[in-house]
């Protein structure tokens, strides 16, 4: 797989993530082997996953869920996760949710806090606005501070009619320059839309990927993807996984596949090369573009 910088991690990592909401114990240890042995290194966890069960392994940690969506819940989460993982440090932390009645600067402070203590190597937001993470980081500048490096928003070639869970922020295409001139990392979750793009029955897939996704734009998307596959000798998952991979920031897609099998096709996708032109295409489908 291709690497990419991931701050707070101290070294390139391969850039697709293994995201762990689906693991929750030893039935789940294969699929980390074989994660691993394709090259994969990068692990998405979060202290609410399966009641903590999935931080067995992380570099990527989350925490501050609501109800606890809060500054002074930070340090006391991140300790449980600390704990559970057996490590005196998570390079990448990031808060799960945001609550935008609380001061971007409140949360920014604890995080600073942590950094400093060494406990984490790198802050971020996930589901995070742009204008709150762009207050945060202003403010982390004003003192000095290193700011949030790291975003894990919904990003994927399809676009939500809405958000999957209450709360959860996708990536605009405003929020995409900012990304590609900041040096701000995106980690998308549902980097492939819950497997809208896959070859499988429909009933096969969670019905909220048909409630968030299922629109005439992503059907059309989804076509184009299948069209692109066919020429590149693909299936349209792995098309749909390189257009996250290709865009003009650093982008670090969570894929959730659900045993090895999946994994395996999920990962063509890895070092599929697509040319500006042709991520047009996908996106809009204008023939000019492409």
């Amino acid at each position: 797989m291709r690497h990419a910088p991931l701050p707070g991690a101290g070294r390139p990592v391969a850039r697709c993530v293994l995201g762990t909401s689906g693991i929750r114990d030893e039935r789940g240890y294969p699929l980390l082997d074989s994660f691993l042995e394709a090259g994969g290194e990068c692990i998405d966890t979060a202290r609410v996953y399966g009641g903590g069960a999935s931080e067995q392994a992380v570099i990527i940690g989350k925490g501050a869920h609501p109800p606890r969506c809060r500054p002074d819940a930070v340090a006391a989460e991140l300790s449980e996760s600390l704990d559970r993982l057996g490590v005196p440090r998570i390079d990448v932390y990031l808060l799960h949710r945001d609550d935008p009645a609380v001061p971007a600067g409140e949360f920014v402070d604890a995080l600073e806090a942590e950094l400093r203590a060494g406990r984490i190597g790198a802050y971020g937001g996930s589901n995070w606005s742009q204008a709150r993470l762009e207050d945060a980081n202003a403010y982390a500048r004003s003192r000095g501070g290193a700011g949030m490096t790291v975003l894990s928003n919904h990003f994927s070639l399809a676009e939500p009619a809405e958000p999957l869970y209450p709360g959860c922020e996708g990536v605009t295409a405003e929020y995409r320059a900012l990304l590609a001139t900041s040096g701000i990392a995106l980690a998308p979750w549902s980097s492939q839309a819950r497997g809208f793009f896959a070859d499988v029955p429909a009933s096969s897939l969670d019905p909220n990927t048909w409630r968030c996704w299922d629109t005439p734009g992503n059907r059309a998307r989804r076509a184009r993807a299948q069209q692109m596959a066919g020429r590149l000798g693909l299936s349209a998952i792995n098309v749909a996984l390189a257009f996250v991979l290709c865009q003009p920031f650093t982008a670090l897609p969570i894929i959730g596949p659900r045993d090895q099998d999946e994994l395996r096709i999920a990962l063509r996708g890895a070092d599929t090369l697509l040319e500006p032109a042709q991520l047009r295409w996908l996106e809009h489908g204008d023939a000019a573009l492409w």
